[in-house]
């Protein structure tokens, strides 16, 4: 029992501390200056719905949009999956926005076509283009990736990044360990490991 709780503990605090690490990768560097007429937005990244509405790690994505948009910011909600009452992510998650949090409806556009997280900021460029500063909401870790793909499809949007309010200690720790669990997988983990530790997870 003793072996299981120290190896419980051990991988908690790793995963807070990948998640930890994250949130502050793919950020250019100097932080952007916030210019131009455009709004800040915030691109929220989908997840699969529940049966009838939105899953915990929606819940999740949506709170930490909602919390790193501000007062004045849009929220471009992006993905396709269908499943809760035939809703689109996008839908449920930004219906989730209104509902819990009276996110505004004005200052939502959605993008309801993304199979992946490459889509997702592939097919949201467009709604991002006059943006004065991006946002990516999701995860710590899956935003990172974001971040990456964002900065290697439109380098102009990329230099535009700011960080989300996305890591608090110990928020929603068993999506947190879920979420590194997946990207340990080797086509994801190059991002996410320490550079002493990418070797044999690629292998």
């Amino acid at each position: 029992m003793r072996g299981l709780l120290v190896a419980a503990s051990l991988a908690l605090a790793s995963s807070e501390y990948l998640h930890w690490r994250a949130s502050s990768q793919g950020l250019p560097a100097p932080a952007p200056a916030r210019a131009g007429a455009g709004p800040d937005v915030v691109l929220v990244l989908g997840y699969r719905s529940a049966a009838r509405g939105p899953s915990a790690m929606q819940r999740w994505r949506t709170d930490i949009a909602v919390r790193s948009a501000g007062a004045h910011a849009r929220l471009v909600f992006s993905g396709s999956g269908r499943r809760a009452r035939g809703r689109t992510e996008a839908e449920v998650m930004s219906s989730d926005a209104q509902r819990r949090h009276g996110f505004a409806l004005e200052r939502i556009a959605l993008e309801t076509s993304a199979r992946s997280t490459w889509e997702n900021v592939a097919l949201s460029a467009p709604l991002l283009a006059g943006a004065r500063s991006v946002t990516i909401a999701s995860s710590p870790i899956h935003a990172a990736r974001a971040r990456r793909h964002l900065s290697e499809l439109h380098p102009d949007l990329g230099a535009r990044l700011v960080q989300a309010q996305d890591y608090l200690l110990l928020e929603r720790p068993l999506l947190k360990l879920a979420t590194v669990a997946y990207n340990l997988h080797p086509r994801r983990a190059s991002g996410l490991l320490p550079r002493c530790c990418r070797h044999s997870a690629d292998e």
